[in-house]
């Protein structure tokens, strides 16, 4: 289950949180005057997110070789899908 704590509140309870996501793999997104600023997942979770990552940039690396962009057209590329991704996520 995913919960918002302020940080105020992460701090006094960070042992609950701790064992919270550990022991039942809830997920916390701390807050700070509204806006989210962290979150605190299990450590499994985070794991396959840096594997994905690196999954993700390793597949980039590869087909970048393949294609021969120049540096310049990979970064107007990347900026451009970057740019797509937060106009669908705004719609």
């Amino acid at each position: 289950m995913e919960k918002t704590v302020g940080a105020f509140d992460a701090r006094r309870q960070l042992g609950k949180i701790l064992k919270d996501v550990s022991g039942r793999g809830d997920l916390y997104v701390v807050s700070m005057h509204g806006e989210p600023v962290a979150a605190v997942v299990p450590i499994a979770l985070y794991a396959r997110w840096k594997r994905d990552r690196e999954a993700l940039f390793d597949e980039m690396r590869a087909v970048s070789e393949q294609v021969n962009l120049s540096p310049d057209e990979a970064e107007r590329l990347t900026k451009e899908a970057i740019a797509a991704v937060r106009q669908s996520r705004r719609a």
